[in-house]
């Protein structure tokens, strides 16, 4: 069945009526229904002369999943909006963007201007997967900033001096970070881990920060599973 994106209003998002052009969608077909903000819903696509309009059938709200963010060293943007996309599938709630020592040299960084592009990566990765909510793509801060914001709940720091990432974790927020490429400073480690972040390794060998990003992303989500089912 062919999903589209519409806004909160029902109308169809900008792109979507040429998708259901190359999709060859029928006058009158049922269509799957997303936003990036919880809906999941069905309705009939109408040809309205040459363009395209949305009539619900079905309509339903999910609950946003519970807190996940991942603070990702602001390096090369096309690698960032691959993070961005496997975020949204795994159902990761936030995505920040953070500045570094080790950032400020990547010509290819990513900056301000970047982030509606991102944002478009979180929706189309809504309708490729069927997740209900899109992962929120925030404005990028100083890692200072990253620090001083305090720890609602959890908070993880990959580090591949750091211990097991758990076999369980509870619902509660949680905040994983991901260095830039060529990592954190020793102070920056140091200012993190005394904002109460816990150094946790993910994988045997170094990652480069989009492979941990998702790491992370993914041990956390299986964690809660365990967590909630045993």
């Amino acid at each position: 069945m062919i999903r589209v994106l519409v806004d909160r209003d029902g109308g169809l998002r900008d792109g979507e009526a040429h998708h259901l052009q190359v999709r060859r969608a029928k006058d009158g077909e049922t269509v799957e229904l997303r936003d990036g903000e919880g809906l999941i819903g069905m309705g009939r696509a109408l040809r309205d002369g040459k363009s395209w309009r949305i009539e619900a059938i079905a309509r339903e709200r999910a609950p946003r999943p519970p807190s996940l963010t991942l603070a990702v060293g602001a390096g090369d943007r096309d690698r960032f909006a691959w993070v961005v996309e496997k975020a949204t599938e795994l159902g990761v709630t936030s995505v920040l963007p953070f500045e570094s020592a080790r950032t400020a040299g990547v010509a290819t960084r990513l900056r301000g201007p970047h982030l509606e592009r991102l944002r478009r990566h979180a929706l189309e990765a809504v309708k490729q997967s069927g997740a209900a909510w899109a992962a929120r793509v925030e404005e990028p801060i100083s890692l200072a900033e990253l620090a001083a914001r305090g720890l609602e709940r959890g908070g993880w720091l990959a580090d591949a001096d750091g211990v097991p990432v758990p076999a369980h974790v509870d619902d509660g927020p949680l905040v994983a970070v991901i260095g830039p490429e060529g990592g954190l400073t020793p102070e920056e480690r140091e200012r993190l881990l005394g904002a109460g972040y816990v150094a946790v390794r993910l994988a045997s060998h170094t990652l480069r920060f989009e492979t941990a990003a998702v790491a992370a992303a993914a041990a956390a989500v299986a964690g809660r599973l365990r967590g909630n089912h045993g």
